[in-house]
């Protein structure tokens, strides 16, 4: 029984974790929040080349290399 408990929590630790990687969308921060507390933008739809275009034209507005898209 004590085997079929952790093969079966096993399982669930690496479904959790083969979802968390999988996380479509897109988030922008300023580089300088390193705890990702507020987000400048932020898309759930957005693949993961419109999102480097985010953070290309967020940097251009800005006229530095202030933000990080992900």
């Amino acid at each position: 029984m004590k085997k079929v408990l952790v093969l079966v929590s096993a399982v669930f630790m690496l479904a959790a974790i083969a979802t968390s990687c999988n996380k479509a969308g897109c988030e922008c921060y300023i580089k300088t929040d390193v705890t990702h507390m507020a987000p400048v933008f932020q898309d759930e739809s957005m693949s993961k080349s419109d999102c480097q275009a985010k953070q290309q034209e967020l940097n251009d507005e800005a006229g530095m290399d202030m933000y990080r898209c992900k």
